[in-house]
């Protein structure tokens, strides 16, 4: 593990990057004008003034309760740079659970959209100076002189800058390593949020480590598509392009082909960060018909003497990335093995797929294109993080996968009791997932050690590896087993667009199903059979990362 100093600090290098790349377009909406480095720097700059005149002091928390935009960066990276923290709020959580947490975080400022602070009650967040729309920068409300400060904010900035911003007039201020910077509430699926204390030797490990790994490099431009208040979309899709003086296009509108492709064909990532879901909308839009119909499908089956025909398919999806990706990285949920087949073994699509969580800000495991193999989920990263299967034969029977470094955090705020319970008594994190590892140090993820079923002969039995199977079979979109009575039931949700184009009724559904829970207690050991399944047409409840929410499913 790299030892960290303040010369690594991730502000250091997005100062850097702010003075090498001034005149560079640094950040865009998708069919936005853009903004460059500098005025990037300067819009900062304003910022943390306006706010130091109404009265926040180092330390203070700017909650941010919005979907993923130009307005949003801006709001982390002047909270970052003038001595802040970041509280981020999933956009998702309901109006009360929203002001609970400004509430728990003592927050003083909310950004968020005008829709959602609608349906909020301003006097019960007594705490909050000012609420303004993160997108638009209206003041939505405001308690003592904030809104006349907010009114003056560009004579505040021309008072300080009478001759403008300048590259030589930016220094942001150095913080120590240890100190907290941000707060990350995570929705979780396994219950009620918490917030996750980040420091800066949490970011700037992982903003370090990430060129180690993937090609984020100063000539790409880059598309974000993933949600900021998510930890692998912070990190990934906003700091460390900017951080490393890249062009950062945001697409704002939903991820669906529709919106997606113009904006990939416009900016020709060379890499790319997505959840399997945004893939394989991709994937259905593309090439889905080819791969769907009999003979396509046969030959898939039989990629190896089928290559011109997976040439074929490779080359349409590849372009609809705007034929200059280099490297596709998944993340944030398990990857489907149909998809991960199509991808490694038929189309030989440069993909690879890495493994963290909100603790770990996100980083744990990454994976290489040399080295990958269906079903890994990456190698430790040797910069941050130091990892070990607690298991008495790690590379056969799982064990929770512990983790210390860099990367993890220091615990969850105002919540030591949970705090105690995710460290061992000697500084290890656990994760609370099961896996194992082979001698090349590629991570194998088996299931939560929480979702784990005990078997009636005491087997212990994991539900994501029963799923896996599941979810290769004809017409299923995506299920949960469950534990009900002793005995394990499958929750299935069809794919529904199949079901439309090939007019399968509710009678041959249920006899389609039937034969699927045949095939899949014929593929899967006899002690985790599963003895019924329940249809529902409705999707999943999920994460931000596209997790599903088990907790909600009995």
């Amino acid at each position: 593990m790299y030892n960290l100093t303040l010369e690594d600090s991730f502000l250091r290098r997005f100062e850097q990057s702010v003075k090498a790349c001034w005149n560079k377009t640094a950040l865009v909406e998708y069919n936005q004008p853009g903004i460059t480095y500098g005025e990037l720097a300067a819009e900062l700059e304003k910022t943390v003034l306006w706010w130091r005149a109404a009265g926040l002091q180092p330390g203070d928390k700017i909650a941010i309760n919005a979907r993923s935009s130009a307005g949003w960066g801006k709001t982390f990276f002047a909270a970052q740079t003038g001595g802040f923290v970041a509280v981020q709020l999933f956009n998702g959580f309901t109006p009360e659970d929203t002001m609970h947490l400004v509430a728990h975080s003592d927050s003083r400022i909310l950004y968020t959209e005008k829709a959602i602070f609608e349906k909020m009650d301003f006097e019960a967040m007594p705490q909050v100076m000012g609420v303004l729309d993160t997108k638009s920068g209206e003041l939505l409300a405001a308690r003592g002189n904030f809104a006349d400060i907010y009114a003056q904010r560009d004579a505040i900035f021309a008072a300080a800058h009478p001759n403008g911003l300048s590259a030589d007039d930016v220094h942001f201020q150095d913080r120590p390593l240890d100190e907290l910077c941000a707060l990350m509430y995570t929705s979780g699926s396994t219950g009620n949020p918490k917030g996750v204390m980040i420091s800066i030797r949490n970011f700037s490990s992982n903003i370090q480590l990430i060129p180690h790994h993937f090609p984020y490099k100063r000539e790409d431009n880059y598309v974000s598509v993933l949600p900021y208040a998510h930890i692998f979309g912070l990190v990934y899709d906003l700091m460390a392009p900017l951080c490393y003086g890249m062009t950062l296009c945001i697409l704002y509108v939903p991820p669906v082909p529709a919106y997606l492709k113009p904006a990939l064909r416009d900016y020709k990532p060379y890499v790319f960060f997505a959840v399997p879901l945004i893939i394989n909308k991709m994937i259905d839009d593309t090439i889905g018909e080819f791969i769907r119909s009999k003979s396509g499908a046969a030959k898939l089956a039989d990629y190896k003497n089928n290559p011109d025909f997976c040439e074929a398919l490779r080359t349409i999806f590849m372009n609809a990335f705007g034929g200059n990706l280099g490297l596709m990285i998944t993340g944030g949920a398990a990857m489907p093995e149909q998809l991960e087949r199509l991808f490694l073994e038929q189309l030989k699509v440069p993909f690879v797929t890495g493994y963290g969580m909100t603790e770990c800000t996100p980083t744990i495991t990454l994976g290489h294109k040399e080295t990958y193999v269906m079903k890994e989920c990456g190698e430790p990263v040797p910069e941050g993080i130091e990892l070990k299967i607690d298991s008495p034969d790690p590379h056969h029977v799982a064990g929770e996968v512990l983790v210390r470094g860099h990367v993890v955090f220091s615990g969850y705020y105002k919540n030591p009791e949970a705090t105690r319970a995710v460290f061992t008594e000697d500084g290890w994190f656990r994760t609370g997932d099961l896996g194992t590892i082979d001698d090349l140090g590629r991570t194998f993820l088996v299931g939560r050690s929480k979702s784990m079923i005990l078997g009636a002969n005491g087997q212990n039995i994991f539900p994501e590896e029963i799923e896996v199977v599941l979810n290769q079979l004809p017409y299923v979109q995506e299920s949960i087993v469950v534990g009900r009575n002793g005995q394990l039931t499958a929750l299935i949700v069809p794919n529904q667009a199949m079901l439309e184009d090939q007019n399968i009724d509710a009678d041959t559904l249920k006899s389609i199903m039937d034969a699927n829970l045949a095939t899949l207690n014929q593929k899967i050991p006899a002690y985790s059979s599963v003895r019924g399944y329940e249809v529902q047409f409705t999707p999943f409840a999920k994460t931000p990362k596209g997790s599903i929410k088990r907790f909600m499913y009995k």
